[in-house]
C-alpha cells in the first residue's frame, strides 16, 4: 500500500515539526524499514561531513518514544551520521535536528514511502556538481573536507565531469559503465575518447581493452623498457612531461610523453657501458636506446671461437668428466629398480649431474672468445634489453667492411672464414619497402569496403562463399559453443590504421566511418536486443547492414610485393578502379621509393621525355617535377591495379601491362644512369 499524493501532503500538514536534541533520538527497531548498518561506511562518513559543513538539510520522521525519546522512522543515515560526529566530539549530545512527528499508525507506512519514492541522485550530476564547487572558487580541500572525502576523489570526480559531452548523456542512459568512463576520462582529448568508444566491439566493451585502445602508443613508465632503465624520477627531473591517470591506484606509474628526452637520457646513461665495450678493441661502438634488428639487417656477424683450456681449466673439465661419468654408472643401475628410495636415490644423482653440467658450461663460456686480430673489423650496438637492463649485441660486420674481414679471415688460416664469419647474402633492393607495401595495400582494402557499401549482391556472395568454403570444403573438427550460430568475425580498422598512418584522412575510410556511426546510432545498444530489432526491419535494411558488416571484415596487408592478393575476386566483381581513392604524389609514394622508380614512374605515366630533364637532379627536385608531369595521368603502383585475371584476353591484357611497366622500368634505369 502506498500514500497518494494528497494523503502524503494532509499528513505533512497535519503533523508538528519541531527540533530534538541528538540525546534524545533513537533508531526505531519497529518503523525503520532499513535496517541500522546496512549503509557503507564511506557514505556515512561523507554525510556527516556534510552535516558538519551545512547542517541538517531535511528533517528526520520520528514518532514518540517512551520518557520524551523519540524514535526515527525515516532518516536513519543521517542519524548514523550524527552519532558519528557525536562519537568524534565533533558536536554536542545536545545538537538540535529538526524532526517530523508521525502518529505511531503511520509510521511504517512513511518509512517505506519515502525510501521506495527517494531518488538517487544519478553520478554523472554528482561529477558535475563536484565541478561547479570549484569553478566558484572553493579549494580542493575546502570541497573534500565538506563531503568527508580525499582530495583524490575529488580530483577523479572532476576528471569524471570533464569527459565527453556525448559521452556522458551515454553514460547518463547507462550505456557505458562508470569503469568504462573512468578509463575514457584518463585522457582529455574528447574526439580521441569519443573515437576510442565508438571503435570499441560490442561485444569486448571491457576496461583493460579500452585502456589498451587509447594508450597502445604512450610509454609507460613501469612497463617500457628504456622508462624502466632511465627510471621516472630521472626522466621527471630532466623536465620530461608526463601524463598520470588519476584512476591507476599505483601513484607511480605515468605515461612518459616526451620521447625524444626519453632516449636521448637513456642514450647519455649507455655512454658508460659503451666506453667499456669499446676498450675490448672492437673497431666500433653504436648506441642505441632501443635494438633495431632491421637497422642492422645486412650486417655480418662474428662468431666466437674457443681458446685451449690452461692447466687448472683443463683438470677442472677432466675432473667434472669423470664424475658424470660415475654418475650415469650410478644411475644407469637405479633406473629399473621401482621402490620409494631407490627413486629419491636417483633424483638425488640427478641433480648432482645437473649441478656438474652448469659447472662445465661455466668454463666453457670462459673459453669461448673473441677472435683478437678480428675484432678491430667488427662492432657492437650497447642497447636496453627488454627487461630494462644493459644489453650489448656483439660482432656485427658493416657492409664496408665485409671485403676486408673476409680477407682477415682467410688470413686466420684455411677454412675459418666459414667458422668465424657469417655474412648476409646480397639482396636485390625491393622497389617499394615493407612499410610502404603495408600503406599501398591497406588503402586498397579500405576502398574495396568503401565500394562493397553500394553492393549488397557482392557482399551477400562474399560471405555465402566463406561460409561455404569452410562448412563444405574446410573439414576439419569444430567444437560446440553455447550460441545458436558458429561464427567468427574481425573488424580490420586497427590493423589498416597500423599499416598506414595516413589511412584516417582518405575518402574510403571517412566513408566506411559514417557509416559505422549511423549504425551505431540507429542500432540498439544491448546486445540481447539485436535479434529482435533486426527481425521488425525491412529487408533492405537488414541486406544493407549486413554489407557494412561483410565489407568491415574486408582485409588483404602485405609486407612484400604479392604476385596476387585475396581482394582480387572482390576487387574484380567491383570493377574497383583506385584512381577514385587514391592519387601518386610525394607524400603518399614518390617520396618513399628510389630516383630510379620515380623517374620510371614517370616514363610509365607521361614518357621517356618528360623524365628525361629530371635525371641529373637530386631527389627532391626529382619529387617536385615528376608530381607536375604525371597530375592526372591516374597512374597506379601495380599493387594498386585490378587486374582482370582467369582468361586468355585478361591474361594477355595482364601480360601486356608487365611489359609495358618493364620497359618504362628499364628506361628510366638508363636516365638515372
Amino acid at each position: 500500500m502506498k500514500f497518494s499524493k494528497a494523503e502524503i501532503e494532509a499528513l505533512i500538514a497535519a503533523s508538528p515539526r519541531t527540533t530534538a536534541t541528538l540525546s534524545k533520538l533513537v533508531l526505531s527497531v519497529k518503523y525503520q524499514v532499513r535496517p541500522g548498518g546496512s549503509t557503507s561506511k564511506m557514505s556515512i562518513e561523507e554525510l556527516a561531513a556534510s552535516i558538519l559543513e551545512l547542517g541538517v538539510l531535511q528533517n528526520l520522521v520520528v514518532v514518540k518514544g517512551p520518557r520524551g525519546t523519540f524514535e526515527v522512522c525515516a532518516g536513519g543515515r543521517r542519524l548514523e551520521a550524527l552519532a558519528l560526529l557525536l562519537t568524534t566530539g565533533q558536536i554536542p549530545d545536545n545538537y538540535p535536528v529538526p524532526i517530523l512527528i508521525l502518529p505511531a499508525d503511520k509510521a511504517l507506512m512513511a518509512s517505506l514511502s519515502e525510501n521506495l519514492h527517494h531518488v538517487a541522485m544519478h553520478a554523472a550530476d554528482e561529477f558535475l556538481a563536484f565541478s561547479r564547487l570549484l569553478e566558484e572558487g572553493k579549494s580542493l580541500e575546502t570541497v573534500a573536507a565538506a563531503f568527508g572525502v580525499t582530495p583524490l576523489v575529488v580530483k577523479r570526480r572532476m576528471k569524471l565531469a570533464s569527459v565527453s559531452p556525448k559521452l556522458m548523456d551515454l553514460f547518463r542512459k547507462d550505456q557505458i559503465p562508470l569503469d568504462c568512463l573512468m578509463v575514457l576520462a584518463s585522457v582529455d582529448d574528447h574526439e580521441r575518447q569519443e573515437r576510442a568508444w565508438i571503435g570499441l566491439p560490442e561485444w569486448n566493451r571491457r576496461p583493460d581493452y579500452l585502456r589498451q585502445l587509447l594508450t597502445g602508443g604512450d610509454i609507460e613508465s613501469d612497463r617500457d623498457p628504456v622508462a624502466k632503465y632511465v627510471t621516472l624520477k630521472a626522466y621527471e627531473k630532466a623536465g620530461g612531461a608526463t601524463r598520470r591517470d588519476l584512476f591507476c591506484d599505483d601513484d607511480k606509474k605515468a605515461y612518459l610523453l616526451d620521447v625524444a628526452l626519453l632516449d636521448q637520457l637513456a642514450s647519455d646513461k649507455l655512454q658508460k657501458k659503451a666506453k667499456q665495450v669499446a676498450a675490448e678493441g672492437w673497431k666500433w661502438v653504436d648506441v642505441r636506446p632501443r635494438y633495431s634488428r632491421d637497422e642492422y639487417l645486412n650486417h655480418g656477424e662474428l662468431r666466437k671461437t674457443r681458446r685451449e683450456p690452461d692447466e687448472q681449466e683443463a683438470a677442472a673439465l677432466a675432473s667434472i668428466e669423470a664424475s658424470v661419468d660415475a654418475l650415469q654408472v650410478r644411475m644407469e643401475a637405479l633406473e629399473d629398480a621401482e621402490t620409494e628410495d631407490s627413486q629419491d636415490a636417483y633424483e638425488g644423482l640427478d641433480r648432482e649431474m645437473t649441478a656438474l653440467q652448469m659447472q662445465a658450461k661455466a668454463i666453457e663460456d670462459e673459453l669461448s672468445v673473441w677472435p683478437a686480430d678480428l675484432m678491430g673489423k667488427a662492432g657492437c650496438v650497447v642497447h636496453v634489453a627488454q627487461n630494462g637492463t644493459v644489453a650489448v649485441k656483439y660482432g656485427l660486420i658493416r657492409p664496408d667492411d665485409r671485403s676486408d674481414m673476409a680477407q682477415a679471415a682467410r688470413q686466420a688460416g684455411e677454412g675459418a672464414q666459414a667458422d668465424l664469419v657469417s655474412l648476409p647474402s646480397p639482396k636485390t633492393r625491393p622497389v617499394h619497402s615493407d612499410k610502404l607495401m603495408r600503406r599501398l595495400t591497406a588503402h586498397r582494402v579500405a576502398a574495396v569496403q568503401a565500394e562493397l557499401l553500394a553492393r549488397p549482391d557482392v557482399a551477400l556472395v562474399a560471405i555465402t562463399a566463406h561460409l561455404a568454403q569452410k562448412l563444405l570444403l574446410d573439414h576439419g573438427y569444430h567444437y560446440q559453443r553455447d550460441q545458436a550460430l558458429e561464427l567468427s568475425a574481425t573488424d580490420s580498422q586497427a590493423a589498416l590504421r597500423s599499416a598506414a598512418e595516413d589511412i584516417e584522412g582518405s575518402a574510403a575510410w571517412l566513408q566506411m566511418d559514417r557509416e559505422r556511426r549511423a549504425w551505431m546510432e540507429q542500432m540498439p545498444q544491448e546486445a540481447p536486443k539485436v535479434f529482435g530489432w533486426l527481425l521488425v526491419q525491412e529487408q533492405a535494411v537488414v541486406l544493407q547492414l549486413l554489407t557494412f558488416l561483410v565489407a568491415s571484415t574486408v582485409t588483404g596487408i602485405y609486407g612484400a610485393e604479392p604476385t596476387s592478393q585475396s581482394t582480387d575476386a572482390l576487387a574484380l566483381a567491383l570493377g574497383l578502379d583506385m584512381r577514385r581513392w587514391w592519387t601518386a604524389s610525394g607524400a603518399s609514394y614518390l617520396n618513399h621509393v628510389s630516383k630510379s622508380q620515380v623517374l620510371s614512374v614517370v616514363t610509365e605515366a607521361a614518357d621517356i621525355n618528360a623524365a628525361a630533364p629530371l635525371a641529373s637532379l637530386k631527389k627532391d627536385a626529382v619529387v617536385a617535377g615528376a608530381e607536375q608531369a604525371i597530375v592526372g595521368s591516374g597512374w597506379l603502383p601495380p599493387c594498386l591495379r585490378t587486374v582482370a585475371v582467369n582468361t586468355d584476353a585478361q591474361g594477355d591484357a595482364q601480360e601486356d601491362a608487365s611489359q609495358d611497366g618493364a620497359q618504362a622500368e628499364g628506361a628510366a634505369a638508363d636516365l638515372a644512369a
